[in-house]
């Protein structure tokens, strides 16, 4: 039995990184996501745990990836604008945080029956819909207030409590930034 990698393939740790950086580019572990551990990852890829250490710590030196002790390893990449994540990806990310936040609320909601539970969440959306709708509203009449503060000249409430001190100090700031202009560099 051979050990190693076979002819003409990379090492171990870099087969792992490099199908971790494919997960990270296709946007299965988007970005501020955690990563699996180490030992999870020795389990998927049936790895040593210094293969996934390696693995993780090539990662870490592209920039892709941060350590937090203690927390564990998150994906650094800013998300690129613009991008469609296939629908198996999303579906796949939307089923996962489904699933881990059912399993941290089970005990909650344990006693209810199907129903109770049906009715919970017909109310908790109707609220979410009317707290929507009032944010909507509000939004809106704050721009209205905005614009009507805009027209009278009063955009923003003073940041000075003396309205001519800071008339004064503006002044001069701006009568210093034009001697500078002047005198060049």
């Amino acid at each position: 039995m051979a050990f190693g990698p076979r002819r003409g393939q990379p090492p171990p740790f870099v087969r792992t990184a490099d199908t971790l950086r494919e997960e990270i580019k296709e946007g299965l572990f988007p970005p501020g996501s955690k990563l699996p551990s180490a030992r999870e990852l020795q389990e998927r890829f049936t790895i040593a745990n210094s293969t996934a250490q390696k693995a993780l710590r090539l990662l870490k030196s592209e920039g892709l990836i941060y350590a937090v002790k203690g927390r564990g390893v998150f994906v650094r990449t800013a998300p690129t604008p613009g991008k469609n994540y296939s629908s198996k990806v999303v579906q796949h990310l939307q089923r996962e945080e489904v699933e881990r936040q059912a399993r941290s609320t089970a005990g909650e909601f344990a006693h209810l029956s199907d129903a109770e539970l049906k009715a919970l969440a017909d109310q908790i959306h109707d609220e979410l819909n009317q707290a929507r709708t009032a944010y909507q509203a509000a939004v809106e009449k704050g721009r209205k207030i905005t614009r009507e503060l805009a027209r009278r000249g009063q955009l923003a409430p003073p940041l000075h409590e003396d309205p001519a001190a800071a008339r004064k100090e503006l002044e001069g700031r701006l009568a210093d930034a034009k001697k500078r202009r002047q005198q060049g560099p």
